[in-house]
């Protein structure tokens, strides 16, 4: 089967299993959400001031257009933020990873299939965040095209860098996968000795690599563009934003070609082995042991300190993303709270929305399979409200470390800290409601 033949394969396949009709079709999704976006700009950029000199009016225009510049930003980073998580998704972590990697099909059609979701998945996040700019063209066109040459960045990044690195820390893990499945082999009497190793080998990396490189690039990637983010309405940051947007550009299509020439090699083995340890079926799981701050939480719950444990390792080893995702959150934050920019509010809305919709979906995780089992559970001798109160914990624990903290720092560091310390209390009770009251 040839590249094309895939595509179109898992083209039907996809708009057959879709539901809601066109309604449904990713890129109407985006042009729903971009609207969203331009609204929110557009409110923005509505202020009320005296002006009636071409000064006044110049300087009522450039604080309209800096208003719905930062809505942008934010909104921007929060959905390429969901772009460059989703890519792991697109590529190997999918309901039909392990029947591809059975089929007679090519590593190259595999990988091209592959990236074609990547790079749809980009196009549209990029579509959407370039008709959130368009109300900015009122006030200035030229500024306006900087917004749209960082929208375009930002989806080169989704669309070849991320899934470069995705495929990249893929093949670590399935690599180290299968000599350890040599190791069994041997163990089971069905080898008898293990192949010699071709040269020194590295310690194989640990399965969380399957996250967490992702989204270490994913940081990247943002910080990078939050350095020269005073370009779009009209500053002079220290670093030239046209040379920072080039790299990135640079590095996604030299990143894709090297894996392109180099993956396909491996492409069903990555499906495969990632779908053996998603379903943690032939896999080594490496569940490791608490960390210190687990264990001191562990110290403060009682009864509920072994189920804390269990949820805990899990889900380090089944979800790296919700600390990957975690990390930038941190990250974003604390950068709000240092640069103390002249309207953070944007910024700290996006970025607290986004923690606490992802604080309720792994607060839902947490009741389900892989991470609970709930007949298995109840033949345990561990009460039901202490398991239930071991999953409370995690929650807090998670949204305290990555949200509360920074975003508390954040917000103290500006000059009217109210509306972000509201906003935080807000997210704070919903997460933990939904924490008490999961979706399962």
């Amino acid at each position: 089967m040839t590249s094309a033949e895939l595509i179109r394969w898992s083209t039907l396949h996809e708009r057959r299993a879709r539901k809601g009709g066109l309604a449904g079709h990713s890129f109407v999704i985006a042009l729903l959400a971009g609207l969203a976006l331009a609204a929110w700009v557009w409110s923005r950029t509505q202020i009320s001031v005296d002006a009636y000199t071409p000064e006044e009016i110049a300087v009522a225009n450039a604080i309209a257009f800096t208003r719905g510049s930062h809505v942008w930003l934010a909104g921007a980073l929060v959905a390429f933020a969901v772009a460059f998580m989703r890519v792991p998704f697109h590529l190997y972590w999918r309901a039909d990873a392990a029947l591809l990697a059975q089929l007679p099909i090519g590593g190259g059609p595999l990988l091209d299939a592959a990236l074609w979701r990547c790079l749809r998945a980009a196009a549209a996040t990029t579509l959407a965040v370039a008709i959130g700019a368009a109300p900015l063209a009122q006030l200035s066109v030229e500024l306006t095209l900087r917004h749209v040459a960082f929208a375009a960045t930002l989806g080169l990044a989704a669309a070849l860098f991320l899934p470069a690195v995705a495929i990249w820390a893929a093949s670590l893990v399935a690599i180290s996968q299968s000599e350890r499945v040599q190791h069994l082999r041997v163990a089971a009497g069905i080898d008898k000795e293990l192949r010699a190793p071709t040269a020194a080998q590295a310690p194989a990396p640990s399965t969380a690599a399957l996250g967490a490189f992702p989204g270490f690039a994913s940081t990247l990637v943002i910080v990078g563009v939050l350095m020269v983010s005073a370009w779009l309405t009209g500053g002079e940051p220290r670093v030239s934003a046209p040379i920072v947007l080039a790299i990135i550009a640079g590095v996604s299509v030299l990143s894709i070609l090297g894996t392109r020439a180099s993956a396909p090699k491996s492409m069903g083995t990555i499906l495969r082995d990632v779908s053996a340890l998603d379903r943690q079926r032939l896999a080594m799981l490496e569940i490791g042991p608490p960390t210190a701050i687990e264990r001191a939480i562990a110290k403060l719950i009682g009864d509920a300190a072994l189920p804390y444990s269990k949820d805990a390792r899990l889900m380090r080893r089944r979800y790296p993303m919700a600390f990957a995702l975690g990390g930038l959150i941190f990250l974003v934050l604390v950068i709000i709270g240092i640069s103390q920019p002249a309207d953070p509010m944007p910024s700290m809305t996006a970025t607290l929305v986004g923690a606490a919709a992802y604080g309720l979906a792994v607060a839902g995780r947490l009741h389900r399979l892989p991470i609970e089992h709930v007949k298995l559970s109840a033949t345990l001798p561990i009460s039901s409200a202490a398991r239930r109160r071991a999953k409370v914990v995690w929650v807090i624990g998670w949204w305290t470390i990555f949200v509360l903290v920074p975003a508390l720092f954040a917000a103290l560091r500006q000059p009217d800290p109210i509306e972000g310390l509201a906003l935080l209390g807000g997210g704070t009770v919903l997460v933990l409601a939904g924490s008490l009251f999961p979706r399962r």
